[in-house]
């Protein structure tokens, strides 16, 4: 028995040792780090383009977002302004880039802080068409016909799209669900619905009925925290 253990710990000693000499051809080993002058390497790919991300969705002073607060209970004394903030509210995903969605000709890029629509018609000169600050994560996107939706989850998610978040536990401004936007002018889109859910929606499938062209069905999956019910009635843990 013990000479089968040796042997197996012996076998798994060379997996890993020639898995560690292998990992010395992989061109991302070693890559140089930077913001903007990071190394790459790429298989089967070529890159044809690169963006910066535009403006209201990158902070020179803190390129992986400002601290969110934590809420707090108004019946509380306020924070020391001198205080830290506490590391776990880091927001450390706040210009993230999340997820994409396409539509003829224009590619609809989502992230943790809204979204932007780029013109796609020359693949090698992309152009920015408009940008939507509207923090609140995951920002999952998905188009059908002229309306898109998108999938908030944060607990600084607002209603009103702010940057300033949520100061206090329960808040009737505060959103986590599905958002909806009127696309018909993409260079000017409208926010025209919010649809509310319990533990927000991390991300989104949209169906249609062929049969019912008067309704699009909407299953969000949420997998933040549960809000309460005084926030949102019926919702509970």
């Amino acid at each position: 028995m013990r000479a089968n253990v040796l042997s197996i710990a012996g076998a798994m000693l060379a997996v890993v040792l020639v898995g560690a000499q292998s990992s010395t051809s992989d061109p991302r080993v070693g890559l140089k780090p930077g913001l903007r002058d990071a190394g790459e390497a790429a298989k089967n790919l070529e890159k044809i383009s690169s963006m910066p991300n535009p403006a209201g969705f990158f902070d020179p002073k803190a390129p992986s977002g400002t601290p969110t607060p934590p809420e707090r209970d108004p019946k509380l004394p306020p924070p020391d302004p001198n205080e830290p903030p506490d590391p776990r509210y880091a927001n450390f995903l706040a210009f993230a880039n999340s997820d994409l969605a396409f539509q003829g000709t224009h590619l609809f890029m989502g992230s943790f802080h809204g979204y932007n629509t780029y013109d796609i018609e020359r693949p090698t000169k992309p152009k920015l068409a408009a940008s939507i600050v509207c923090p609140g994560g995951q920002g999952d996107v998905s188009i059908h016909g002229t309306l898109l939706f998108m999938s908030v989850e944060q607990t600084r998610g607002r209603l009103d799209c702010g940057t300033q978040g949520v100061a206090t536990p329960v808040s009737a401004e505060r959103f986590r669900g599905v958002r909806i936007f009127d696309i018909s002018d993409l260079n000017r889109p409208k926010q025209v619905a919010a649809i509310q859910t319990c533990r927000g929606s991390h991300t989104h499938t949209l169906v249609t009925d062929p049969n019912d062209k008067t309704n699009i069905y909407v299953y969000g999956s949420g997998t933040s925290s549960v809000r309460s019910g005084e926030e949102l009635a019926g919702c509970s843990t």
